[in-house]
This record gives C-alpha cells, structure tokens and sequence, in this order.
C-alpha cells in the first residue's frame, strides 16, 4: 500500500539509517538529500528505495561508508577523482561541486570520477550546476545490460546522462535518460504482470527482438534507443566517464545491486558551462525564457493542450511533494520498512 511522507522526514529517516551504517553526518546528508529529492521528482527507481541495498553493500564489504573521495589530477579547466568505492551520492556530489569551481573560474569544469558506485539519478547532479546559474551534465557508465546492433546479450551498458538548464522564470530545463529504449523496471513488471512488451525493448538470447519480457536476465538483453544512435552514444558515455578517468568501463563492472558482494567501480563524469563568461546572463535568461514561451505555445495535437518542456513535469510533482509530502509506492515503502525494522528507526508517514 502506497503511503506519504514529507521531504525533512524522509531525508532524517535516511540520515539516520546512515549515520547507524556508520557514515559520517556530512555525507549521510549528502546521501539523503539526492536520494530524497529524487523521489520527490518521481523517479522512485533511484530514490530511497535503493537505501537498504547501499546499506547491505557496506554490510558486505563491497561499498565503503568511510570512504574519503579524493581528486587525484588537476588541471586548469579539469580534475579526476578516485572515489575509493564511496557511496556514489558522495563521490557524485563532490565532483559536480569541483566542476562548478572550475567552470566560474574557467569557463568551463570537465570531472571524471573513478573507482564509485551506483550514483542514482543524473539528473540532480545536473541540476547542481543550474541551481548555480550554470549549464550542467552528468553522466555514468554501467554494467552490461544492453545489447548493441547485430550482437545478441548484455554487451554495454545502458549508460544514463542528464543536462540541466537554467531557465529564468521557469524551473530549470533538464533531461535525465538512459540509452535503453526502456527502462529494465518496466520489464520487470510486466514479467510479474505476465503481459507482453514492444518488441523495440528487448532481444531474446538469440538476439532476435521478443515481445516476451521472460527473456531479460535470462540471455536476453536491453535493445538501445534509436538502434545506432543509442548505442553510439553509450559508447560516448563510456569514453568520457570510464576511459578517460583510467576508471573500468562498462566490460569489466559488475552489477551494483544483482552481486552485493562485488564492488560496482563504475565511472562517472561531470560538466559545468559558465553561461556568464560566455554572454551576459540576463541576456541567455531572455532567450532560454523565450524558447520554452515558444514550445509551450506551438500548435497542440487534436485532444492535447500542454507540450511540456523537459524537466517540467518533475518539476510539477516536486512541486506537490513539497506541498503535500511525497507519495511514495508500495515497492519503496516496503524497502524502507524494511530498512526501519532492521535499525530500529521510525518512519513518520502522514496519516
């Protein structure tokens, strides 16, 4: 049964289970806060859900909660980080912080990280950046799950990426994809829910596309977005975040949550535009604002009277968590209870 809790209530409970796991308070805060405003967004496959699993990652070794990130080479306009296997909500954050540093020192902040973890959504280390006034990216390799055109299996991962925008007037433009043509979690369902899929999602362990969701984690694998294009765009993904850092790219990572007892070593990399050392901000603002103005009145389809711009309708569901809490699934509360029963520590759900 779904249940709803307010944001300060979620990040303490978070906060709280950390701190027992043995993270210190800093980053305990840190990992609440992208995990909590994530589900504010919406996108609870990435949020607090994930909580109880990072914390039986630490149990088994493979994560470490003590960790202390560390930038390893830097340059004037660049750095890399070896994050030493911390939980990648810290190793994430304190990169983006270092290429904002950057970008309004140089224009531009370019950071890859190595040696992290699951960093969850990309795109609110995007919105890091344009909290700041800044254009932000960021981006993370992962463990096989996709297959590419004419091969069959897991043979690259399905790398996510995310842009943020500062938009004056409006909340920023953002975008937060993977380069699947879908997400594994509506696999998953409709496996549980014994219905077919497109056959655009997935191949089957001949490589041939199925409709039939059984074949995912049995031989089959994720089909990229757009074919071609997906696929060359993970490779890019994998380039700027894996190779270019000396961290794993996406054929030596092993899963973050299907083997607990692994270290995940994903790669990530993060990129902050100074707008302002480029154009005057009010005059990019004008524009931005003007841009949205333009695809927010361009001519609806017959029974359509919204075109949302990207971002916008995250930014509406935060917007009604803030007011009134946040709705959370049955799957995430669930995973959270759990979590409760096994520290000790409450969960204030509004009544």
């Amino acid at each position: 049964m779904s249940k709803t809790i307010f944001q300060k209530d979620l990040e303490q409970f978070c906060i709280d289970a950390l701190n027992k796991s043995g993270m210190e308070s800093l980053y305990a805060v840190v990992t609440a806060k992208v995990l909590v405003e994530t589900d504010a967004y919406g996108t609870h496959s990435h949020g607090t859900k994930n909580l109880r699993l990072y914390i039986e990652k630490f149990k088994a070794g493979a994560l470490d909660q003590k960790a202390r990130p560390e930038f390893i080479l830097q340059g004037g306009a660049f750095a890399v980080m070896d994050a030493k296997d911390a939980m990648g909500m810290v190793s994430s954050y304190l990169a983006m912080e270092k290429a904002v540093e950057l970008a309004q020192k140089s224009g531009i902040g370019f950071v890859s990280v190595k040696n992290s973890c699951h960093f969850g959504a990309a795109g609110y280390y995007a919105n890091m950046a344009a909290q700041k006034g800044l254009i932000g990216i960021a981006m993370s390799n992962t463990d096989p799950n996709m297959t590419v055109p004419g091969g069959k299996s897991m043979i690259i991962g399905n790398s996510p990426i995310a842009y943020a925008v500062p938009a004056g007037k409006y909340k920023s433009m953002f975008l937060d994809i993977a380069m699947s043509a879908t997400a594994a979690l509506k696999i998953n369902q409709a496996k549980l829910e014994k219905k077919a899929i497109p056959n655009t999602w997935l191949v089957d362990d001949k490589g041939i596309p199925t409709t039939d969701p059984k074949y995912y984690g049995n031989g089959g694998a994720l089909q990229p977005m757009a074919a071609h294009k997906g696929y060359g765009l993970s490779l890019l993904v994998d380039v700027l975040s894996g190779v270019l850092s000396g961290g794993e790219i996406t054929s030596g990572i092993t899963s973050w949550c299907f083997d607990m007892a692994a270290k995940n070593r994903v790669s990530h990399a993060f990129i902050a535009l100074d707008i302002r050392q480029m154009q005057p901000e009010d005059k990019f603002i004008e524009r931005i604002e003007g841009y949205i103005d333009y695809l927010k009145n361009a001519p609806k389809a017959k029974g359509n009277d919204t075109i949302y711009y990207p971002g916008e309708i995250e930014w509406l569901k935060k917007q009604k968590a803030d007011e009134q809490g946040i709705a959370l699934p049955d799957d995430v509360v669930q995973s959270l209870e759990q979590l409760a029963q096994s520290t000790g520590l409450s969960l204030a759900w509004v009544q």
